[in-house]
């Protein structure tokens, strides 16, 4: 150890003065708070979203109220409930992790500002935001291969790919389609309309869709192409999708107009 401390040149290290060490202590406190907040606003953002899943759960599988659909926003209620009540709860849970002891400890709740509340709420719209349009871009990309699964199989169609079908369904009617084109061109309904065609194999397609398929382009890679349609034979749906070979057939406005226009 006194070698170690002999080795040391002191006269090395720079002298710090006592305004540039209280500004380094002030920086080091800076990015600290900086990074609580960001975990916190990360957390919160994470509960809100969790929330809201178990509300849209809860609204999918609540039935409607009334025959006739005359009281159909009665279904939001139990939904609203289950939201609101995860989402105290994992606040509560939230709270007790990160200050466990703070009510045995007597203090007081420091009290927030209106103000500061929404400053809080406004900084934490866009991450949440950004997570619900990444979980909706997500379950909608897997919505659109369970699409595919589920008009390939047809009466034989599992329960897991109905569920994710209609689930894409839902929020293709919550959220415009036009949103999720550039960030998730894969589910473009032309081109999952392609690629349900592509599914069928040796399979005949339904009546309504073989005016498509004359389509020279259209019919060349339906029926013409073996790498497709041993992706077909294996089920490789999500293969079939993301393959580069339908960009060409989907690029063209006038055949992607007549895919989209295809209700499968």
């Amino acid at each position: 150890m006194k070698d170690l401390l002999a080795a040391l040149d002191l006269n090395a290290l720079p002298e710090l003065s006592l305004g540039t060490a209280a500004l380094l202590i002030l920086g080091v406190c800076a990015v600290l708070v900086i990074v609580r907040g960001v975990f916190r606003i990360l957390f919160g953002s994470l509960v809100l979203c969790a929330s809201g899943f178990a509300a849209y759960l809860t609204w999918k599988n609540t039935p409607l109220m009334t025959q006739d659909g005359s009281l159909h926003w009665v279904s939001f209620v139990p939904a609203a409930i289950v939201g609101i009540v995860v989402l105290l709860l994992l606040r509560w849970i939230m709270r007790f992790l990160s200050k466990p002891f703070s009510r045995s400890e007597g203090g007081e709740t420091a009290q927030r500002s209106p103000l500061r509340w929404v400053v809080t709420l406004l900084f934490s719209l866009v991450p949440t935001s950004v997570l619900w349009v990444g979980g909706a871009t997500f379950l909608r990309s897997i919505g659109s291969v369970a699409e595919i699964q589920h008009f390939a199989d047809g009466d034989s169609a599992t329960d897991r790919s109905t569920f994710f079908a209609a689930l894409k369904s839902s929020i293709d009617k919550a959220i415009p389609e036009d949103w999720f084109k550039k960030i998730d061109p894969l589910s473009d309904d032309a081109r999952v309309t392609l690629a349900k065609l592509i599914a069928l194999g040796d399979s005949a397609p339904p009546p309504k869709a073989i005016a498509v398929m004359e389509e020279p382009q259209i019919r060349a890679l339906i029926e013409h192409d073996p790498q497709l349609r041993t992706l077909a034979k294996e089920k490789r749906y999500a293969d079939i999708l993301r393959d580069p070979r339908l960009d060409n057939v989907v690029a063209d406005p006038d055949l992607s107009a007549m895919l989209a226009g295809l209700k499968l």
